[in-house]
């Protein structure tokens, strides 16, 4: 567990680091959007604000980071299930 908590720490600090050195990367206009979804039972609600050029493209890494995590999810579960069931 140990391993792990240390490689999602090594994550979250390589995250900060590419939004604190993003904008030195980009020395002409550059424009932002964000998306966000929010899951209420089994219906997922989106929402987006932005430039409406770059809008779809982060409604779609969205949607595809919602779908990672809800699979990570799912694989963990199925892996402490199969070791309890070992144990």
């Amino acid at each position: 567990m140990g391993r792990l908590l240390m490689i999602g720490l090594m994550l979250i600090l390589v995250g900060f680091m590419i939004m604190a050195l993003a904008p030195l990367a980009s020395l002409s206009q550059s424009q932002a959007a964000a998306a966000g979804c929010i899951v209420l039972f089994f219906i997922p609600i989106c929402f987006g604000a932005g430039s409406p050029g770059l809008l779809p493209a982060a409604m779609v890494l969205t949607v595809i980071a919602l779908a990672f995590v809800l699979a990570t999810y799912l694989i963990l579960l199925w892996s402490i299930r199969r070791q309890k069931e070992q144990s």
